[in-house]
């Protein structure tokens, strides 16, 4: 029997103080050779006040998991399969499209990885940043546009009333991810879900976002799921981080611990892909880790890491068990 992950939250956080909670979620796609699960038993916790990233290569599962909490996947051709996902005490696979339409936008908010397909080209900033307070606040257009610009305001941006009246395309790519920040807490949402805020953004408006970010997370007391590839992001927002491979949470940790002691292989060799600000390293070829993620469709048996491992051994071949490694350490690997 294949062991479920056991997160720290879970299993010492009551479940009064947990915003978020999931649970063994699945999630696959059908296709022409059969259904493809693109998320295979996550479990974790999340809550107030607390930054989690989810973090693992392109494949791995990050986005699908973040657009399930919504009920965003669609369907067909994808589905949740099975598992729970509680928000604030509430099951929402379970809740009718009604029923989310109260929650989306409203107590949680997303910001997408990409704002220029995520905004409306045809709308003005100001009324897509308006419509969520209008709809779930009951504001009149020109208190939802006074509360707009200030919004703007609150997240950077210059001459906010005057940026109101600009279409998506006449705003720089730093300024369009933005405003979709700006959509994402007007609400004042209990939880953000931030899909990777910064993609396509060059350092320093990368930098600028996420601190944007995190700040409100922390301003705010909600919680923040931060979904990335890139272990710098990581360690400078995170509380906690869950690192995914090939649809299922291989280790968890408290960032500091992680970046301290990472266990699992594919974490390590995250870590020594990394770029280093070494002077004597400056002209060395950075490591990689070998191949790449397996298809759904066609995953190994057992350790689905262990056709790129180079620890990997015979009991490889059967799923690994969840050990405890450390306070609130997990690690999914036969190491442990």
């Amino acid at each position: 029997m294949t062991a479920r992950i056991e997160t720290a939250p879970s299993a010492t956080v009551p479940d009064a103080d947990a915003l978020l909670r999931v649970d063994d979620l699945a999630v696959s796609f059908a296709t022409e050779t059969g259904p493809a699960m693109a998320v295979d038993g996550v479990t974790f916790t999340l809550r107030k006040g607390e930054v989690l990233s989810l973090v693992g290569e392109s494949g791995c599962g990050k986005s699908a998991t973040a657009m399930s909490v919504l009920r965003l996947i669609p369907e067909p051709p994808g589905k949740i399969a099975r598992g729970t996902i509680t928000f604030a005490g509430e099951e929402l696979t379970a809740l009718p499209e009604k029923a989310l339409e109260r929650i989306r936008g409203n107590r949680v908010g997303m910001v997408f990885q990409e704002p220029m397909t995520s905004l409306n080209p045809v709308f003005r900033v100001g009324d897509q940043i308006a419509e969520p307070l209008r709809v779930h606040r009951g504001m009149s257009r020109d208190k939802a546009l006074a509360r707009a610009a200030a919004l703007l305001g609150e997240v950077g941006i210059p001459d906010p009333e005057k940026r109101l009246r600009d279409f998506p395309h006449q705003l720089s790519g730093g300024m369009r991810q933005r405003v979709m920040i700006a959509m994402a807490v007007a609400c004042e949402p209990e939880l953000v879900i931030a899909d990777e805020p910064t993609t396509a953004l060059d350092v320093t408006v990368q930098n600028q976002v996420l601190q944007l970010l995190t700040r409100l997370t922390r301003e705010r007391g909600n919680a923040l799921l931060l979904i990335t590839h890139d272990l710098g992001v990581v360690y400078e927002t995170a509380d906690r981080v869950a690192v995914m491979y090939s649809g299922k949470i291989v280790e968890e940790a408290p960032v500091a611990e992680l970046f301290a002691r990472p266990a699992h292989p594919y974490t390590r060799g995250l870590m020594l892909s990394r770029p280093r600000m070494d002077p004597s390293a400056r002209h060395e070829r950075l490591p990689s880790i070998r191949g790449v993620v397996p298809n759904p469709l066609a995953r190994p048996e057992g350790c689905a890491f262990r056709d790129r491992c180079d620890e990997a051994m015979a009991r490889c071949a059967a799923p690994p068990p969840v050990k405890k490694v450390a306070s609130g350490h997990f690690c999914r690997c036969w190491l442990y």
